[in-house]
């Protein structure tokens, strides 16, 4: 996967100790109430995109969004954790079309 050069530049700047407080919190905030619990409660259409591929999230665990009303769960083949790098077109597809027509536009095919 390339990485854009400005993303490569964001991440040598941040500080170490930065980047731990980050991870904590983070892990905190997900530890309290998952993904899915805190959408369940919205009343929105919700688009999740997974990479089918992901090392760091299993992929099976997309199903944890069944819980949320209006949600639509999309899995891209052979795409890791970052869908927006790894398939920019697919996931501008699937944003583009979410967001023109909501939760019931159809599913995209990389």
């Amino acid at each position: 996967m390339d990485v854009p050069d400005d993303v490569v530049a964001d991440m040598r700047s941040i500080t170490y100790p930065a980047l731990r407080t980050l991870l904590r919190r983070n892990t905190a905030y997900i530890t309290e109430r998952s993904v899915p619990e805190r959408l369940a409660t919205l009343d929105i259409p919700v688009l999740v995109i997974f990479g089918a591929a992901d090392p760091r999230w299993e992929p099976s665990s997309a199903h944890r969004y069944d819980a949320v009303p209006n949600a639509r769960v999309e899995l891209l083949p052979g795409v890791g954790h970052v869908p927006m790098f790894e398939e920019p077109e697919a996931t501008g597809t699937l944003l583009l079309g979410f967001a023109a027509t909501g939760v019931d536009a159809p599913p995209v095919t990389p």
